[in-house]
């Protein structure tokens, strides 16, 4: 989202001695939730969904790791998109119920079909080199007493798709 927004750092820094951080967005909620969105509709109460982020680390590809902050951040509300806001008002502690209405009223209008809020996991580490190896892991959710295991997540590069003429296929 580079193309969106400069580069996420928290405390906000300008210039060259400002570092972007990686952030993963985390989506979470029960079936059936009371959406604070649509208060007019019915739904289930929310079942509190606890996430640590002191827990979390990317392994870089080379033996080493790089834990993640040990804040949780929400999205902004001035500017609703799926990045987390850039200032410590958005951090909030861990461990953090996930599913609460705080997190959903904050829905990123790109993602979650303007349905659920989400939280942002930062890590202090950034690269924008293609071919990292980097494999990401979350930790685990505390749902209702019961704790589940994220899987690891794989780093996926992307590449910019390069205009293809379409001009020798138009010719007879």
């Amino acid at each position: 989202m580079t193309e969106k927004r400069g580069s996420f750092t928290l405390p906000k820094v300008q210039g060259p001695e400002a570092r972007p951080e990686f952030y993963v967005q985390v989506i979470a909620y029960n079936k059936g939730r009371l959406r604070p969105s649509r208060a007019r509709q019915k739904g289930e109460p929310a079942i509190p969904i606890l996430y640590d982020s002191r827990q979390a680390y990317i392994d870089m590809g080379d033996g080493s790791r790089q834990y993640a902050r040990p804040e949780i951040f929400l999205g902004t509300e001035a500017f609703p998109y799926d990045f987390p806001g850039d200032t410590m008002k958005y951090a909030r502690p861990s461990p953090y119920d996930i599913n609460s209405n705080e997190v959903h009223r904050r829905v990123p209008r790109i993602s979650n079909n303007d349905d659920y809020g989400s939280v942002y996991v930062v890590f202090k580490t950034w690269n924008k080199a293609a071919n990292e190896k980097w494999t990401i892991h979350l930790g685990e959710l505390a749902v209702a007493g019961q704790k589940i295991a994220l899987p690891p997540l794989k780093l996926c590069y992307q590449p910019t798709k390069k205009w293809v003429g379409i001009e020798p296929l138009m010719r007879p």
